[in-house]
């Protein structure tokens, strides 16, 4: 199938210059005049249904899941929004979601796992991701940067922690098929970040473009990664759900979809 380019010149387009600090490995326009990267906005998707599946998925009756599946869905329309126009503004339609997502994460992980003022854990994590988003949309620099990736990979490694914690749990409760979960979304992960760092630091070798690349053709290694690490947080999203219902003595079953997309299920 033919490049879709046919009134304006491939490389360029509808959206002008590029403002986002990052451009990724994907040709420019080289689909249509109207999405900057055609396959790393549609893959996009994936966030979008994956997102409203956890959402409606909830046997737990908690709404932080529900806010959770949907605030995956906002980060998976702001993905498709920034890699369509390569603008800045809508790089932060893409990554500050992110940091609102791992927040909710955090905060369900906690409240589960530790006897604590929910009030409190919420409203410091309200007020503390209120700041960093103010900070990342209003400024850039290397403070903007630093606050930005500190603040999230801080609430990764608590989140990634707690899900361990928690697959633990659900292993001691003869549930090692849920816990299980632990170890599959990680594997997903790591095999995001392997395609994510091999698009980001070795383009110029895979690209299919120039003429230091030993491959014909582009792999879209950016879009693998937004599949990937799509599945991976399903995975690990619905660990979390398992490791609630255990807490709060919920039944449930833990069921498959195709044999790939996990799923919680009340009994």
């Amino acid at each position: 199938m033919a490049p879709l380019v046919t009134t304006i010149e491939a490389g360029t387009g509808f959206w002008g210059d590029v403002t986002a600090s990052m451009d990724w490995c994907e040709e420019n326009y080289e689909w249509t005049p109207y999405i900057a990267e055609f396959f790393n906005s549609w893959s996009s998707i994936a966030m979008v249904i994956l997102g409203e599946a956890c959402a409606r998925m909830n046997p737990t009756g908690n709404p932080a899941f529900t806010l959770l599946g949907r605030s995956i869905t906002v980060v998976g329309i702001g993905s498709w929004l920034f890699h369509a126009t390569l603008k800045y503004s809508m790089q932060m339609t893409d990554e500050l979601p992110m940091l609102w997502s791992m927040s909710i994460a955090c905060y369900i992980c906690v409240t589960t796992q530790y006897s604590v003022n929910k009030q409190f854990i919420r409203n410091v994590l309200t007020l503390w991701t209120l700041f960093v988003t103010l900070l990342t949309a209003g400024f850039s620099g290397k403070v903007q940067f630093f606050m930005f990736q500190s603040s999230f990979n801080f609430l990764s490694l608590v989140v990634a922690f707690m899900c361990w914690r928690g697959k633990r749990e659900l292993e001691y409760a003869n549930m090692s098929h849920v816990g299980d979960l632990f170890s599959s979304g990680i594997k997903l992960y790591l095999a995001a970040g392997a395609v994510w760092l091999t698009d980001t630091n070795l383009c110029q070798y895979i690209n299919g473009r120039d003429s230091t690349s030993i491959l014909p053709f582009n792999l879209q290694l950016h879009a693998w990664w937004h599949v990937l690490a799509s599945l991976g947080l399903v995975h690990l999203v619905v660990l979390l759900m398992g490791h609630y219902c255990l807490a709060k003595d919920i039944p449930f079953k833990l069921k498959y979809v195709y044999g790939i997309f996990p799923r919680i299920c009340a009994e």
